[in-house]
């Protein structure tokens, strides 16, 4: 097989239901996680390829985790565990290394057996919540984080990397790109307000609409630092990737979640 299922998928906490109040919040995002995590259950993935824009980073590459599991305990209720799936880690690293984008891999903990684990922070917990955890089969996951240092064409080129180890593989693969949009849609928010959030929102909208993930490429810089994303990177990553494994895009939905915009696309064989 190859890429069966790519998304793009936000981590806002307020998502999971089991730790929010008011189930109002959110809720057409929500739902559309929820069709996501329906829709990619149906189609039996082996392995989920996540790019967590959070998780462990590392100065001037991109990080590849080697461990044997991923854990974390986000609530009395809420606990996630996932075993990594190492071999193809090391495709993906491979394939990078010899394309020339720098990749670190790195494990946590023991060198081996149960104690050999990562914790996933809120950028893989949220979409793998809705996306593997709760599925009949889970998947084995692959993490990996992007640096938003390197340039936007190696986040690209390394899109591509993953895309051919993807096409090679015999496994059944999704890719999830962890991404929340821009942060400074309130004045009483972490980073104030900008209106080149809203800007880029609608940019990146549209993006997703024509299905040119490419045109990624050309976004204004100053409209990323005033807007203040952390969509871009990871979603960068997914585009190289269907470049070699083309689908067709959906945008699903978006809102603001107080101070930042989130929305959910999906990426299928036509």
């Amino acid at each position: 097989m190859t890429l069966i299922y790519a998304c793009i998928a936000p981590h806002a906490g307020d998502l999971i239901p089991e730790t929010v109040e008011d189930k109002n919040k959110v809720m057409h995002t929500r739902q559309s996680m929820q069709e996501m995590g329906a829709t990619l259950e149906a189609l039996a993935p082996e392995v989920i390829v996540i790019i967590n824009p959070h998780g462990f980073r590392v100065e001037n590459a991109m990080s590849i985790s080697m461990a044997e599991r991923a854990t974390a305990d986000w609530s009395a209720d809420v606990k996630l565990d996932f075993d990594l799936d190492v071999e193809l880690a090391h495709s993906i690293a491979e394939k990078a290394t010899e394309m020339n984008v720098p990749v670190v891999r790195y494990i946590y903990g023991a060198s081996g057996g149960p104690d050999c684990f990562i914790p996933l922070d809120w950028g893989a917990v949220v979409p793998l919540y809705f996306m593997g955890h709760r599925f009949q089969a889970k998947p084995r996951i692959v993490h990996i984080s992007p640096m938003r240092l390197l340039p936007y064409q190696m986040h690209y080129d390394f899109g591509r990397d993953i895309g051919r180890v993807l096409r090679e593989s015999e496994k059944r693969i999704a890719l999830i790109a962890s991404a929340d949009q821009g942060h400074a849609h309130a004045v009483n928010g972490p980073y104030g307000y900008d209106p080149a959030s809203a800007e880029y929102d609608a940019w990146m909208q549209e993006v997703i609409r024509s299905n040119r993930l490419d045109q990624l490429l050309t976004v204004d810089p100053k409209l990323v630092e005033n807007g203040k994303p952390d969509s871009l990177w990871p979603t960068l990553v997914l585009a190289g990737a269907l470049e070699e494994n083309p689908m067709q895009g959906k945008l699903l939905s978006y809102e603001v979640n107080v101070y930042f915009g989130i929305l959910c696309a999906e990426f299928q064989r036509e």
